[in-house]
């Protein structure tokens, strides 16, 4: 009798952890379908905060197809980060267009798996021409460790209604605090490039 106690006893405890383990992780792929935007005025309608992330720079972006510079991956709609005033400095490297993520309250940290990205000019619409250029990921760990620079490089497969690239990070890009996407060079005017994001697969590890 005291043994079948004690099985059913490390059997509650067991299912008590897988309950735990599941409420711990949340895997998401962000798309930013689901959120409000204008096509006339996007820069109105920040990403804010979304699936656990709280992300700076970004608005949301329904593109004009037949008009855009790049399109969504997942349509109708995408992030993106528009040209600042001032530019970037972390360390060494010098950035001209940013958007940042970070975890929001209730997530302790977060793993970043992938993404699809692209780059255009930025006009203040999602009007414009697609653009070659490189992106810098700087990711920051939860214990507050900098992470080596991951590069990517854009090459638009037409001028106009361009894809966006997949983005895989490496394994090392696990719990995490915060991570800028910064466009490192582009042509032809850095400054004034934009970074179109989508389907964003990470992973929040809750608080």
């Amino acid at each position: 009798m005291h043994l079948f106690v004690s099985l059913l006893a490390l059997a509650a405890q067991a299912s008590a952890a897988a309950v735990l383990s599941k409420r711990a992780d949340q895997t998401f792929t962000s798309n930013f379908d689901d959120l409000t935007t204008s096509i006339v005025t996007p820069q109105l309608f920040p990403v804010g905060q979304y699936n656990g992330l709280g992300w700076g720079g970004v608005v949301v972006l329904r593109p004009i197809e037949g008009a855009a510079s790049v399109v969504p991956h997942s349509k109708p709609q995408h992030a993106g980060a528009a040209g600042p005033i001032d530019l970037l400095q972390l360390g060494q490297l010098t950035l001209n267009t940013f958007a940042t993520a970070q975890a929001a309250d209730g997530v302790q940290s977060f793993d970043l798996d992938s993404f699809w990205f692209g780059f255009g000019t930025d006009t203040g619409t999602t009007a414009g021409l697609a653009q070659p250029g490189t992106l810098n990921v700087v990711a920051y760990t939860a214990s507050g460790s900098q992470l080596p620079v991951t590069t990517f490089s854009y090459v638009p497969d037409q001028t106009l209604n361009a894809d966006l690239v997949f983005a895989e990070l490496p394994s090392t890009y696990k719990n995490l605090k915060n991570v800028t996407f910064a466009v490192a060079n582009s042509e032809p005017i850095s400054e004034r490039t934009y970074i179109a994001l989508d389907d964003v697969t990470h992973v929040n590890h809750l608080a």
